[in-house]
């Protein structure tokens, strides 16, 4: 099995203008018998994921996704050379595959992009994005979660809206940021994504890849 969700812990990076996670000792073993910390962070902090009202009125929270929605078999996309804010689509993906998409692919599509080595610098708000018009066909070919390597499927800052969360939330679908550990993931990988048991916009996600050797 391996760990494909990035720690949590205060300071750590996250989307501009989410909250800031913080750690914080509410209780101490010493003067009060037992330890206990005091978190504070957002919905969408770390690998998470985003549930359809994240950005759909009226969408499913996260108490409204069932687990074995986010259990399954996936698609693993290796992609090289992106340059950053580049967009990607079906042409990419399909050279990194190097086979056409078939008519039907499977319910989990992961997009390796190489960016997680960037996730504590400054680069990490440069990510590549998804292709709005290939999310769209991604999802009338069977996927049911897009899962990416980057603080969002979109381009982060801009104007440029969030047309990828509209493509596969709008279609009542699931989007998982911020996965780590894809290198040399095979093509097809059985995967799980376990959110926090909350009824939100989105929760934070233990991601694994089952398996996968360690050492690998």
């Amino acid at each position: 099995m391996r760990e494909l969700s990035r720690p949590v812990m205060g300071g750590m990076r996250v989307y501009p203008g989410d909250p800031d996670v913080r750690v914080e000792s509410a209780l101490e073993l010493a003067a009060d018998g037992v330890d206990v910390a005091l978190l504070h962070l957002g919905s969408h902090t770390g690998t998470h994921l985003d549930a359809p009202s994240h950005t759909v009125a009226g969408g499913r929270t996260t108490g409204r996704i069932a687990l074995d929605e986010l259990v399954g078999e996936a698609l693993v996309v290796h992609l090289t050379g992106l340059a950053p804010r580049a967009r990607y689509g079906l042409a990419e993906i399909e050279a990194a595959l190097g086979a056409p998409l078939a008519a039907r692919i499977e319910p989990i599509v992961i997009v390796d992009t190489g960016w997680a080595r960037h996730f504590d610098t400054d680069t990490a708000l440069d990510h590549p994005a998804l292709d709005a018009a290939a999310a769209a066909e991604l999802v009338r070919r069977g996927m049911h979660v897009l899962g990416v390597d980057t603080l969002s499927p979109d381009l982060t800052g801009g104007d440029g809206g969030f047309p990828v969360h509209d493509a596969v939330l709008g279609a009542d679908h699931l989007i998982v940021e911020n996965l780590s550990g894809l290198d040399g993931l095979p093509v097809r990988v059985r995967v799980g994504f376990f959110p926090l048991r909350v009824d939100l916009d989105g929760a934070p996600v233990r991601a694994v890849a089952f398996d996968v050797d360690l050492g690998e």
